[in-house]
């Protein structure tokens, strides 16, 4: 990549500059993508389908191990995101169900 793109997740925006990749994740785990991906500057891109992508890593152990490190990190931070909402709607609810009724 260079230029610049944010990916919206469900819990957190994510800004990605020169040199970074995204979308391995959903490549990895052969599931559906997590997030929204908008260019924010003018920014050129490599695309890979999944055939070529699996085919890249077998090629390239040192970047196989690259890309796999980086989406283990990128999952760890997105459980830590979901985890900090998850303290907050619940400090909410606990503060919800200590506010006074009215009985009517």
């Amino acid at each position: 990549t260079t230029g610049e793109v944010e990916i919206e997740l469900p819990n957190q925006r994510v800004r990605l500059a020169d040199g970074t990749f995204f979308g391995e994740i959903a490549l990895l785990h052969r599931t559906k993508r997590s997030g929204t991906v908008t260019a924010t500057r003018k920014t050129r891109l490599l695309a890979l389908d999944a055939q070529d992508f699996h085919a890249l890593l077998e090629r390239m152990p040192a970047l196989a191990a690259h890309v796999r490190k980086t989406a283990k990190a990128r999952l760890a931070d997105s459980a830590e995101a979901q985890k900090g909402d998850l303290a907050i709607a619940e400090i909410a609810q606990v503060a919800h169900d200590d506010q006074p009724r009215e009985d009517k």
